[in-house]
């Protein structure tokens, strides 16, 4: 078959896109008209491409007006309005192209019951393998984002449930989203615009129609080049929304997908800044009795404590604004490492900040008192030792941190972890520049061996030092 557009591969099968005449996206754009396949010439066939039947003076040669090749009459005897081409009047389509074009044309009526049965019956055939080449090729990915705009939701309302019809319409598209090869050709058609409009219409008890719209915008989200991409087409607003949902289901799938859009760097300014009040909803969920939810809500955060450190300080002013939140969660006391990981990692970012090194401090000093527990889980030793050399580079908090040399000792320095020990060295040199006196006291009771053993193991410290030393002692001199 000859259609325009590019080639992909869907279930083993070499499938060209329906492509649309002008503006790809149908979202904008709703009274779409697809490209027209190109004829194949009569003389380029002898057999009809779907009987194999030879043609001859009986067994005439016929055009299907919807894919262009040529077939017999038997073949291609059925007629249907071909408006998503431009074409008013019924026309030739064979019986390989009839059955999705009927419902793509019926996408078209102005009629409910005709709309209603295009949105059942793409949703079954986008679901049914043998189907969805001929879906995505004659324009069923467009359609189904058509049927499922407001204003088509609005006038069925009167007529049928909208329910019953949204959650077709959305269990279609997803189950288009499924397959990787169409995200591009459904992020440029709209899908991403329909998913988000569609998920801010509904309301929770709406369930599964929501299940399947932010399942699919998660999926979405997976796809790196598409996280911006969702933020742009209004993912934030119903993904936030749906974080504070009752349904454990929905709440979770929502937070997975906001911890997805997040990974990518130029997400953070519109989450960061968003006037909608994203971080106060965030920093909320940290203190979710849903582990899951609360470890996904901490993973959120830390992300985005990872980019400026602007962002950082709205992080901090916000949960300050928001009464503690991040020392309320670790102050719950809890047991599941994923939390606890997540939590440290995004304080040992934020104690990265010199402007808010006030209001950090009963994290600090939280932070050590796990420090003190000798934790089993490497990556939160990794995480804590990480949090407290970034803190001992403020001179301001060396006489809370000095108590804690020994702790310090004992789970960083003398860790195996090469980056567990380099932490704790960060630690102990930041306040022995500090507080000489104090620290080396703490040092000689356990630790300076550890210590100078663990500077001497640090590749190309010790030349770093003699060069330094050099500098204020030359190795060479005249006589004095």
């Amino acid at each position: 078959m000859s259609l325009l557009g590019c080639r992909i591969k869907l279930e083993g099968q070499d499938v060209y896109p329906a492509r649309v005449d002008g503006v790809p996206d149908v979202y904008q754009s709703p009274k779409f008209i697809l490209t027209k396949a190109r004829w194949i010439e009569d003389n380029q066939v002898s057999t009809c491409v779907l009987c194999n039947n030879k043609f001859n003076q009986i067994r005439r040669k016929h055009h299907c007006r919807q894919c262009g090749r040529v077939l017999c009459k038997k073949c291609c005897n059925e007629r249907i309005p071909l408006p998503q081409l431009g074409i008013e009047e019924p026309e030739r389509v064979c019986d390989d192209c009839a059955p999705v074009t009927q419902l793509i044309t019926k996408a078209r009526s102005q009629m409910h019951q005709f709309q209603l049965e295009s949105a059942n019956g793409l949703n079954e055939r986008c679901k049914d393998h043998t189907f969805i080449k001929r879906v995505v090729e004659l324009g069923g990915i467009q359609s189904l984002i058509v049927l499922a705009q407001t204003e088509n939701v609005q006038i069925l309302g009167s007529v049928m449930s909208a329910h019953v019809f949204q959650r077709s319409v959305m269990s279609g598209l997803q189950a288009l989203v499924t397959h990787q090869p169409l995200h591009q050709e459904l992020a440029a058609a709209g899908a991403i615009k329909v998913i988000c409009s569609t998920l801010s219409r509904l309301h929770e008890a709406d369930e599964q129609i929501l299940t399947d719209g932010i399942s699919s915008l998660m999926i979405f989200c997976k796809s790196p080049e598409l996280k911006k991409k969702a933020l742009d087409d209004g993912a934030l607003q119903p993904v936030l929304t749906m974080c504070t949902y009752q349904s454990p289901t929905l709440a979770l799938l929502a937070l997975s997908t906001l911890s997805l859009i997040v990974e990518h760097p130029n997400t953070h300014d519109a989450i960061v800044e968003s006037s909608r009040n994203a971080l106060p909803r965030i920093l909320a969920l940290t203190a979710s009795s849903d582990k899951q939810a609360q470890a996904m809500a901490l993973k959120i955060l830390a992300h985005l404590s990872n980019g400026t450190e602007w962002h950082r300080h709205r992080i901090v002013q916000e949960d300050f604004s928001s009464g503690c939140s991040l020392l309320k969660a670790l102050s719950s006391h809890p047991t599941d490492d994923q939390i606890l990981c997540n939590a440290v990692c995004l304080i040992a970012n934020l104690a990265t900040s010199s402007e808010d090194q006030s209001s950090l401090q009963n994290l600090m000093v939280r932070v050590c008192q796990l420090l003190q527990n000798s934790p089993s889980n490497s990556d939160l030793k990794i995480h804590l030792g990480r949090a407290i050399a970034n803190f001992s580079k403020f001179k301001q908090n060396t006489d809370k941190l000095v108590p804690y040399v020994s702790d310090i000792v004992q789970t960083c320095v003398k860790s195996t972890n090469p980056i567990i020990r380099i932490h704790g060295m960060r630690a102990i040199l930041s306040l022995l520049s500090y507080s000489p006196s104090q620290t080396t006291a703490e040092l000689m009771r356990d630790g300076a061996m550890d210590l100078l053993e663990g500077l001497g193991k640090v590749q190309g410290l010790l030349d770093s030092i003699q060069a330094t030393l050099t500098t204020q002692a030359a190795a060479l001199t005249r006589p004095f």
